[in-house]
C-alpha cells in the first residue's frame, strides 16, 4: 500500500520491478480506511507530505493486516506508537542526509557572510560593505551526530571549523574534535559559535532548546534547526533573537507549519526561513522509493531489512 498524495513518480517503476505484487495507493488521508479495508495490505510505504493527513499514516501502520511499514524519510513520530511484536518499521534515514547537510552549510555561510543583509541592500540599491569573521575561526556544535550530523560535521571540518558534538554513542568520529553525552549539552553549548540540531522529536528532545539552553549559548551565536520544530521553544527563540542574545538563526522547521503569518520570525532581518524544504532535492520521492524497493526485495527473499527502527516512540 502506498500512502502518498502523488505516487506517480515512482509507482510505475515499482510495478515493473515487482510484477507479482499489486500496489494500491491512498492519495488522501480520507481514502486510507477504505483502501485498508478493501485490500488488507501486508506492507505500507508511507510518504509524509503536508497535503496528506498525518494521523492517517498511524491508522495504516496499526492496521491488523500490516506487518511492515517503510517510512519515506527519517522521522517516524507520525506513525507511533505501534506494536513492535507485530509490525516492523524501517525508514529512509541517510538517503537525503548529504543533501540536507549541504543546505545547512549553505545557510551557515550565508548568515555568517552577511548575504541576507546584502540581499536586502540589493533590493534597495544600497552600496555598503560589512565585515565578517571566517567560519574557520569558529566552533560548531552538532547536536545529534547521526547520518545528517556526521555529514555536517565533515563539511564544517573541511572549512576549518572546530567541531564538537553531542550524541548517545561515544565512539570517536574523525570529523569531531570533542564528543559529549546529551546530558552535557547545557555545559558545552556556550562554547559554540554555531549550534546545529539534528535530533528526532521525542519527549526527551521536545523543547530541548528552550530558554535555559538559549541563555547558555554564546552571545551572538547562530542556531540552525532542520530537525523538527518542537525541538526548539519558539517563543524563547524569538525572545533571544529580539533582545540580541542570539546573532542569527536558520530555521527550516517550526512548531506550527506552515509558519503563521503572525509569527515575528518572518520579519527578523537576522533569520533565514525555508518552508520545511532543507532536503527538498529534485525527485526526492523516487529516492525514497528506491530504498523501499531494495527492502521490498529483501522482504520477499526473507533477508534482513535495511534501516530497521529499533523501537516505537510513544
Amino acid at each position: 500500500m502506498l500512502l502518498d498524495s502523488d505516487p506517480a513518480p515512482y509507482r510505475d517503476d515499482l510495478e515493473r520491478r515487482f510484477p507479482e505484487i499489486r500496489f494500491h495507493a491512498a492519495v488522501t488521508g480520507e481514502a486510507v480506511p477504505r483502501v485498508l479495508s478493501e485490500h488488507q495490505p501486508q506492507a505500507v510505504f508511507s510518504v509524509k507530505k503536508p497535503d496528506f493527513e498525518e494521523s492517517a499514516h498511524r491508522v495504516a501502520a496499526n492496521h491488523p493486516s500490516v506487518v511492515w511499514v517503510h517510512v519515506g524519510g527519517s522521522g517516524y513520530e507520525h506513525i507511533a506508537p505501534w506494536d513492535p511484536a507485530r509490525t516492523v518499521v524501517t525508514n529512509s534515514a541517510g538517503v537525503l542526509a548529504r543533501s540536507l547537510a549541504e543546505t545547512v552549510i549553505g545557510a551557515m555561510l550565508s548568515l555568517n557572510g552577511n548575504l541576507l543583509r546584502y540581499a536586502e541592500q540589493q533590493r534597495s540599491k544600497v552600496w555598503r560593505s560589512h565585515t565578517f569573521c571566517p567560519v574557520s575561526e569558529k566552533v560548531l556544535l552538532v547536536v545529534g551526530l547521526g547520518r545528517i550530523g556526521t555529514h555536517v560535521a565533515a563539511a564544517a571540518k573541511a572549512l576549518g571549523m572546530r567541531v564538537i558534538a553531542v550524541r548517545r554513542r561515544m565512539e570517536p568520529h574523525p570529523s569531531v574534535d570533542a564528543l559529549y553525552p546529551p546530558e552535557a549539552l547545557l555545559e558545552i553549548v556556550g562554547q559554540a559559535d554555531v549550534v546545529s540540531l539534528h535530533v528526532r522529536l521525542t519527549e526527551a528532545t521536545r523543547h530541548l532548546i528552550a530558554a535555559r539552553a538559549l541563555s547558555a549559548m554564546k552571545p551572538g551565536a547562530m542556531l540552525i534547526n532542520t530537525s523538527r520544530g518542537p525541538v526548539v521553544d519558539e517563543a524563547a527563540l524569538v525572545n533571544a533573537l529580539s533582545r540580541g542574545h542570539l546573532g542569527s538563526a536558520y530555521l527550516d522547521v517550526f512548531e506550527v507549519e506552515p509558519l503563521p503569518a503572525s509569527s515575528p520570525l518572518w520579519s527578523m532581518h537576522n533569520v533565514l526561513i525555508t518552508p520545511h524544504a532543507a532536503d527538498n532535492v529534485l525527485d526526492w520521492p523516487r529516492k525514497f522509493a528506491e530504498l523501499f524497493a531494495e527492502n521490498l526485495n529483501r522482504w520477499q527473499n526473507g533477508e534482513d531489512l535495511l534501516n530497521i527502527v529499533p523501537s516505537p516512540v510513544a
